[in-house]
């Protein structure tokens, strides 16, 4: 006996294995959920302090059962380890899913398009039936097939095979309208509701053509505009007569302009061509004409002003007198 004391008091020095009670599953199970691993070395009530701990921040006094219950309760336990089924969106409510859902048939709704092409291949309506039931029937009927589409695409896909007489009405009107330029394609077994055909309005080629006339124009236009009037050029003896007050008509062209450009420029042109050189010249002579007509106005407005000056001391001494 006092052998067995002592082998009990080793063990449980150097760390007895806990004996597994009832609530140990669980135990582990919420261990492994907050720390990912178990203290399967330690009894059941240091385990729960830890948890309590953990989870509430304070050790509870009451019975392991009933600790372990809270917990199991607060952590969901019986939910870990187990697989939850996805939803569209976790934090979106049912009614704010964005899919759109066929309306759910109603036997007391009248489908006045259904009824007719019911009428066009049966003889007979079939008003109590399920909708899609009897959109069944005409398909099977027409094309030997039944479709998965929405009740629009099958019910439209029918009315452009069998063509009831609403629809041809439709059809009458539009062509009758004069503003009804549009093509509508035939609509056979493969038509679906969200698939359409578009036609380009725009005719992108047309555009470029007008856009490149027009540029072709306009370039056409400025450069076959005429060249604007070259400036006169005055004769070479004219401007030695005026300048030198001599003409030197037995000297070379190039003498007799580079004593012209000497005598009104200073220096000469000698690097350019006479023709250059000789509008240069012209220039410069039309331009000291100009101002030399100026010049000699200057008698007449300096009269002008002092008439001028004369008339206004004539009405200062009439106000005075």
């Amino acid at each position: 006996m006092k052998k067995l004391i002592i082998t009990l008091s080793i063990l449980s020095v150097f760390g007895l294995p806990a004996l597994a009670g009832p609530n140990t599953s669980t135990i582990e199970k919420l261990e492994n959920s907050l720390y990912g691993f178990t203290y399967s070395g330690e009894n059941e009530n240091s385990r729960l302090d830890r948890l309590e701990n953990s989870v509430y921040g304070t050790v509870s006094t009451k019975s392991a059962t009933e600790r372990v219950a809270r917990l199991k309760k607060d952590m969901s336990a019986d939910l870990i380890g187990q697989e939850i089924e996805p939803v569209e969106d976790t934090f979106a409510d049912p009614q704010d899913s964005y899919a759109e859902r066929e309306p759910v048939a109603a036997s007391n709704i009248n489908y006045p398009a259904v009824d007719e092409l019911e009428q066009m291949v049966f003889n007979k309506n079939f008003h109590g039936e399920d909708i899609k039931k009897r959109l069944s029937k005409l398909e099977m009927k027409t094309f030997g097939k039944e479709y998965n589409d929405d009740l629009s695409t099958r019910t439209d896909r029918l009315k452009a095979e069998i063509k009831p007489q609403s629809l041809m009405d439709n059809q009458i009107a539009q062509s009758s309208n004069e503003f009804y330029d549009d093509y509508v394609p035939p609509l056979g077994a493969d038509y679906h509701l969200n698939q359409y055909q578009q036609t380009d309005m725009f005719n992108y080629d047309a555009f470029n053509k007008r856009q490149q006339a027009m540029a072709d124009s306009f370039d056409n236009n400025r450069y076959n505009a005429p060249a604007p009037a070259p400036a006169k050029q005055y004769n070479l003896a004219t401007v030695e007569k005026n300048i030198l007050k001599q003409t030197y008509k037995n000297d070379s062209t190039e003498n007799r302009l580079s004593r012209l450009e000497g005598a009104m420029f200073g220096t000469n042109f000698a690097n350019d061509d006479n023709e250059t050189r000789l509008n240069r010249i012209s220039s410069a002579y039309k331009a000291s004409k100009s101002a030399s007509r100026y010049d000699s106005n200057k008698f007449s407005q300096n009269v002008t002003t002092a008439v001028q000056i004369g008339t206004i001391l004539l009405m200062v001494l009439a106000c005075i007198l």
